[in-house]
């Protein structure tokens, strides 16, 4: 198969040809320009079209002028298709089928705001992987979007192709082809539990308690921001957590825990003491309002338990509370990170662990298996004796 390119006007010019019109028996060829500049780079991206479209024509997937690559569904018209197919939902019990609310957002929000302004108009079926990466370059070069960023946006346009693909909308998926920015891993933060108790000395009394729970039972923010009266037992010294607010398209809104299930925690005495003092507090609120403070009122709320705390907000008290104790660079979500990380360390099992946080062994080993206490230093030991020729290593 052949295939040529010519820069013309500001622009390469591809020429594939595909061979001859079984009708007129004419000679047909198959074009496409390239809006490159006339550099390396750009004949680089000029000749990795060619290539993608001189296979495409080989394997007969190439469609011409007249085919339902010219119609179709435009990106933006997939788009909205695709995400109204995955929407949340509850059923009449109550349960979640579809995307997260949290994760429907924030496909929606970066379709809306870095993939369709460029590529909505363009036929779904027509988007090449080239297109695609000048799109990835865009967004880091000119808009300033971190790697991690654009990977996650790479992950929704496949995840988009791939289902119409499926649905037989396009004829291939594209993002296979395409190349997203390398992603460093983010340094991994643990606060010590030092530098968390002096934070917790200078914020508000209610936030103190809200860093007692993130600390101590390594809860998401969601989580906590969810909790009700209702599920905390004081006289048992335990929490269940069922429940957890989200952000949606719509605002926040209640739904099941990450993991989808209910699970329950047991609390040490001194955390119990501060959320005995919490109650109190609330319950004072709650005279104040004109309330009564019931099992379905929220743990964390300023007007006596009936509105919960913004899902936002003990993310900017941490960061204000912290600067102000000197603590740098530390999210609230990484007071997760250090209570497992120091259970860990401290030999308690990994079930327990996983129990503690709402998750599964799996996901504790794969991000925390650097702190299981003693692994490393026993594998260490274990190749000394089998490589020391005095040391017989009984199998």
């Amino acid at each position: 198969m052949k295939g040529h390119k010519r820069f013309r006007s500001g622009a390469w010019r591809l020429v594939v040809n595909a061979g001859t019109d079984p009708v007129t028996a004419k000679r047909r060829n198959i074009y496409e320009t390239v809006r490159e500049p006339n550099t390396r780079e750009g004949a680089k991206a000029a000749d990795a079209r060619l290539a993608e479209l001189i296979v495409a024509v080989e394997s007969g997937r190439h469609f011409d002028v007249h085919s339902e690559v010219r119609k179709g569904p435009t990106v933006s018209e997939l788009a909205a298709t695709w995400q109204e197919a995955n929407r949340p939902r509850q059923d009449k019990k109550g349960a979640w089928a579809g995307w997260s609310p949290k994760t429907a957002k924030t496909v929606g929000d970066n379709f809306r705001f870095y993939v369709l302004p460029t590529l909505g108009h363009r036929r779904a079926a027509a988007v090449t992987g080239v297109e695609i990466d000048r799109l990835y370059r865009s967004l880091e070069d000119e808009s300033g979007l971190a790697p991690s960023t654009i990977a996650r946006i790479h992950g929704q346009l496949r995840a988009m192709f791939q289902w119409a693909f499926r649905k037989k909308l396009v004829p291939t998926n594209p993002a296979h082809a395409a190349d997203p920015p390398k992603v460093k891993p983010r340094p991994f933060e643990v606060p010590p539990m030092e530098a968390i108790r002096a934070v917790q000395e200078i914020a508000s009394a209610d936030f103190a308690a809200f860093i007692q729970l993130a600390a101590t039972l390594g809860a998401r923010r969601g989580t906590l921001v969810a909790l009700r009266w209702g599920d905390v037992d004081l006289d048992g010294a335990s929490i269940t957590f069922s429940r957890s607010i989200a952000d949606s398209v719509d605002g926040p809104v209640e739904k099941g825990t990450k993991a989808d299930r209910a699970y329950t925690v047991t609390l040490g005495p001194s955390t119990v003491g501060v959320v005995r003092q919490l109650r109190a507090r609330c319950e004072e609120r709650a005279k104040v309002a004109g309330t009564q403070l019931g099992t379905k009122s929220f743990v964390f709320s300023d007007d006596g338990g009936t509105t919960p705390w913004s899902l936002w907000w003990p993310s900017h008290a941490w960061e204000r509370y912290s600067k102000k104790a000197g603590l740098q660079g530390v999210r609230l979500h990484d007071l997760r990170h250090s209570a497992a990380s120091q259970m860990l360390m401290a030999g308690i099992p990994i079930s327990v662990v996983a129990e503690r946080l709402g998750c599964t062994e799996g996901n504790i080993l794969q991000t925390y298996r650097h702190f299981v206490r003693g692994s490393d230093s026993q594998a260490a030991e274990l190749m000394d004796r089998l490589l020391d020729p005095g040391e017989e290593v009984v199998a």
